[in-house]
């Protein structure tokens, strides 16, 4: 996607406005990619482990993946906002911002690993995954509170190429090793578990070098972090309450679908859940770039560039949405196999909700961007209350289905408080979110032309 030469936003405007264009839809462009990369090694992680373990054995990982992805999203206290906040905010450098997430991250091992080895010995190593793979607990959690740690400082300096190498460094290690373990027929629950916590090892050290830590000067970074670390803990957790809440949303229903009919409905609803987070592709895309761009902005400025994303978002998110539930009873069976032709029916009763929340998703850059993340908190708060009383009410009475319609609906619950909390900050119409503007279309317009254009003018063969 480039800026066209035609449009609204380009005819007329100064040239650092229109560079600054350029810029932000080369980022938001290089975003996508890397979330398309990202979900689509994902989604064949999925396929390959749908495969080689069956629908129980994908559900019993989907439980140890997701107790791993809520531990660390409480352990690491909201850091990685706060470095992207205070970053572009201009109120820390790089170095004092590492010393204080160092300080935490190496608290967060410590502490961790000692609880996995009590819990292990008093209770007996059994959480989800028994035996050897148990123990597995004790280098993941600390993996990805690292990895977040390190994006979030390539995500604040706007290194969004940097972010692209990282991740896909991940996804790409899982996928290969995942499937050279399945051609040999050696896949099981602790190989599957043990090449995950190896892609975010290997992602962490590729992070890492691409932030140049030899240039950082350590004495400063490591002299009295503590005023730092509280600074960076005050800000990320009004914003962590959220973001926990946020992923019980996505995933708290794995758990009750598990305990009320079994994993293997666990790996059905695993297949719906995952495909339905499709839609989140752009919208990823356009919330991680947006972030530190709003922070640096006014008001105003930053409540235009936000009406403008969310129209087009929604938009594109819609197309995609119609799409793949018409796909869906083709493409479950075919990738999956018919044991997953139960993965059907609440793909399409999660496609609404996930189209809610995409827009969930942009909308709350917004509110982190004004420093009103306790804002966000709230929206999310109050979708977590409709997932658990929904999930409570229909999965005991529907299993998998119930799980999807309580999902959608708490989807859209968190939007609308979202969308409150947004008029409230901006001063702005909601209206304004949705309609198309004739900047838009004149957009999309010069869009078609640059592509028909380039069709037309390839050589023939």
């Amino acid at each position: 996607m480039t800026a066209p030469k035609g449009s609204d936003r380009s005819r007329g405007a100064p040239p650092r406005a229109r560079e600054d264009a350029r810029r932000l839809l080369f980022s938001i462009n290089l975003m996508f990619l890397s979330q398309a990369v990202s979900y689509g090694l994902a989604f064949l992680v999925r396929v390959v482990l749908a495969q080689g373990l069956g629908d129980e054995g994908l559900g019993t990982y989907s439980l140890f993946y997701t107790s791993v992805l809520v531990a660390a999203g409480v352990a690491n206290l909201g850091l990685g906002p706060a470095n992207v906040y205070y970053l572009n905010r201009g109120s820390y450098s790089v170095a004092r911002l590492a010393g204080g997430s160092l300080c935490l991250w190496a608290g967060v091992s410590c502490l961790w690993a000692g609880a996995t080895v009590l819990f292990g010995l008093a209770r007996g190593p059994d959480a989800f995954v028994e035996g050897r793979a148990f123990w597995l607990y004790a280098p993941a959690v600390p993996a990805l509170v690292a990895y977040l740690l390190l994006s979030s400082f390539l995500q604040g300096q706007g290194r969004f190429g940097a972010l692209f190498v990282a991740a896909s460094c991940q996804g790409v290690a899982h996928m290969a090793a995942l499937g050279a373990l399945w051609g040999l027929g050696e896949l099981d629950i602790f190989t599957a578990i043990a090449t995950w916590i190896g892609s975010f090892l290997l992602a962490d050290g590729l992070a890492l070098a691409l932030l140049r830590p030899h240039r950082l000067p350590w004495r400063e970074a490591l002299t009295r972090p503590w005023p730092v670390l509280r600074d960076q803990v005050r800000y990320g957790v009004q914003g962590q309450l959220g973001n926990l809440a946020q992923f019980l949303n996505y995933r708290l229903d794995h758990y009750l679908v598990g305990a009320f009919a079994g994993r293997a409905a666990v790996g059905h609803y695993t297949v719906a859940v995952g495909l339905s987070e499709s839609l989140w592709w752009l919208a990823g895309a356009v919330s991680y770039v947006l972030l530190p761009r709003l922070s640096g902005m006014g008001r105003e400025e930053a409540a235009s560039l936000l009406q403008s994303a969310c129209r087009n978002t929604f938009l594109v998110s819609a197309a995609g949405a119609v799409a793949l539930g018409a796909l869906s009873p083709v493409l479950v069976v075919l990738l999956f196999g018919e044991e997953f032709r139960a993965s059907v029916l609440p793909l399409v009763l999660l496609l609404p909700g996930s189209l809610a929340n995409g827009i969930t998703m942009v909308v709350g850059t917004y509110l982190y961007s004004r420093g009103r993340a306790l804002h966000q908190t709230f929206a999310v708060l109050t979708a977590l209350v409709a997932t658990v009383l929904l999930d409570l009410a229909l999965i005991p009475w529907l299993e998998v289905p119930g799980a999807a319609i309580a999902s959608s609906l708490a989807y859209n619950t968190g939007l609308a408080a979202a969308l409150y909390f947004y008029r409230r900050a901006s001063g702005r119409p909601l209206s304004h979110l949705w309609g198309l503007s004739s900047s838009d279309l004149e957009l999309y317009r010069e869009l078609w032309r640059g592509l028909w254009g380039r069709q037309r003018a390839r050589p023939g063969p």
